[in-house]
């Protein structure tokens, strides 16, 4: 009973990680990709080198994404070679959504799905996405 109270109390602090759904709403890699100045882009590895993932955090709406390993993406070029880096490593990446805790869409992270990145809600506007667990405890 004591876990359950646990549970129930703590799940309004964390935001998720989501597949998309259908194809009406889909936002793909190439729209990303096109409409980049739309979106305060970044990018972490998992060793240091090259990019694994890439968050993308729309500027129009009234929320933001937040992490301490995260790195700005200034231009097209560098979000077209950390796409490219993605790719070479990663066959499973895909886009998906960062969502809070009442499933309100805060943006996008295009990654490989196996990996497990943690969301915590920071406040009402504010969800910060964990690093990517490194290559030595994660496949």
């Amino acid at each position: 009973m004591l876990i359950f109270a646990f549970i129930v109390g703590c799940s309004g602090t964390n935001g998720k990680i989501s597949r998309q759904n259908g194809t009406a709403d889909k936002v793909t890699l190439a729209e990303l990709r096109e409409n980049w100045n739309d979106y305060d882009i970044h990018y972490t590895t998992r060793n240091g080198r090259w990019a694994a993932a890439i968050m993308s955090d729309p500027k129009n709406n009234d929320t933001k994404l937040a992490g301490d390993s995260w790195i700005k993406i200034e231009d097209k070029e560098t979000l077209s070679e950390s796409i490219r880096e993605i790719h070479l490593w990663y066959d499973y990446a895909r886009v998906h959504i960062i969502e809070g805790p009442d499933n309100q869409v805060f943006g996008y992270i295009y990654y490989a799905t196996y990996l497990q990145v943690p969301v915590e809600v920071v406040d009402e506007r504010t969800l910060y996405v964990s690093t990517l667990p490194g290559f030595g405890s994660a496949p």
